[in-house]
């Protein structure tokens, strides 16, 4: 009986991108502990401990979605012979035959799930290369399984597809001066422009969050950017190609020159959906709007501590196009709720019988000085304070 050599399925090479990307995530994590702990002397922070928390189990949370979803895929390798897949890694490795096969069942786009007889469970997808090799193999086999020859055939096509799609990604900064473009210089031209812009329609307290939100904004329009354009090129163009192709002579082979040059245009067309999408952004001022967590105290305010609530970061200021008044709600220091009582130049004053109030009439008057703003704050919402105008956060939008 001739013996067929095995296939041996690797696991997607972009997959220690990701190890390197989980690394940096963790570095930047401790980085944000040192300096926490740094501007408090080294000891536990009175204000600021959810960011201590969050940070401290991203610490865990990140080596633990490492060693369950990268490192396997990094030390792996699938191995499909005529009876049997043998999954190997550099000490060990584990036998599937196909005749202990009970069910195989396709969940959803590239996975494939085989349900063993002893029960236990082994999923494969499109994370290894070549899966269609495996779809063979299992059809060799254990054809009953399969559910039948158009079942089998659409399964295929859809395993190659994902395939091509998958392998493409490899590509991702292939063409360079387009790359260069999207990646870096739409970005620092969005800053820029976008600093130019806003700078002069509202007032920028703290620079550099307003340029973190800003980077935030730009990266995540262009990873979404590249994101739906690759679904559409594979969904519309690269999956309608390789369907025709294995209709006609059955071939799964890529045609390279052709994806290549589609690829190219798909990134200038990504570079001008960006560009259009971030003016938006600018015009509209979306990236002036930011979303806190409540703390103690809210309910001095007839709100909810705890409750998500969105920042107008434009209203932090006096004399200028979006102005805070009296009786705005507003956020300031390092998430502190205050109620303007009084803006610069006006009085406040503390009444005999306690209360707090705009009437002269009373056993103490201040003035509040200019670049001040005087508060309602606390947890009775009844203690005033003066901080600087460049302290507000921005307004709190009820």
């Amino acid at each position: 009986m001739e013996t067929i050599a095995p296939r041996t399925l690797p696991f997607r090479f972009y997959f220690k991108w990701y190890a390197g990307a989980f690394l940096l995530a963790w570095l930047l994590c401790v980085a944000a502990l040192v300096l926490i702990f740094y501007k408090s002397n080294w000891a536990l922070p009175v204000e600021g401990r959810d960011e201590v928390w969050s940070f401290s189990a991203m610490l865990f949370l990140i080596p633990a979605l490492y060693l369950w979803w990268i490192h396997p895929k990094i030390t792996q390798t699938v191995q499909v012979f005529h009876d049997h897949i043998r999954i190997s890694n550099k000490s060990m490795s584990w036998d599937v035959a196909f005749n202990d096969i009970e069910k195989i069942e396709t969940p959803f786009h590239s996975f494939i799930k085989l349900k063993m007889r002893d029960h236990h469970t082994w999923w494969f997808s499109a994370a290894l290369e070549r899966p269609d090799y495996l779809w063979e193999g299992l059809m060799r086999s254990r054809p009953e399984l399969i559910g039948g020859k158009e079942n089998y055939e659409k399964k295929r096509l859809e395993l190659v597809q994902y395939d091509h799609h998958e392998k493409r990604k490899e590509w991702f900064f292939r063409h360079k001066l387009l790359d260069v473009v999207n990646w870096l210089i739409i970005p620092t031209l969005v800053l820029s422009i976008g600093y130019w812009w806003q700078s002069g329609q509202v007032v920028i307290n703290s620079k550099g969050l307003y340029l973190f939100r800003l980077t935030m904004y730009s990266m995540f329009a262009t990873m979404g950017c590249a994101f739906i354009w690759s679904v559409v090129l594979k969904k519309f163009v690269f999956d309608t190609k390789v369907k025709e192709q294995m209709q006609d002579d059955g071939s799964k082979l890529r045609d390279i020159e052709y994806e290549d040059s589609i690829l190219q245009k798909a990134k200038f067309y990504q570079a001008i959906t960006t560009v259009l999408i971030l003016g938006v952004v600018i015009k509209t001022d979306l990236n002036m709007f930011s979303i806190t967590k409540l703390k103690e105290g809210a309910q001095a305010f007839k709100l909810t501590a705890g409750k998500t609530i969105v920042v107008d970061n434009r209203y932090n200021c006096v004399a200028c196009a979006h102005p805070v008044q009296e009786g705005d709600l507003l956020l300031f220091g390092r998430g502190t709720l205050g109620e303007v009582l009084a803006l610069p130049g006006e009085v406040i004053a503390q009444t005999r019988d306690g209360s707090l109030g705009r009437s002269i009439a009373s056993e103490t008057v201040v003035e509040v000085p200019e670049g001040h703003i005087a508060l309602k704050t606390g947890a009775n919402g009844q203690e005033v304070i003066l901080i600087p105008i460049d302290e507000l956060v921005g307004r709190l939008k009820k």
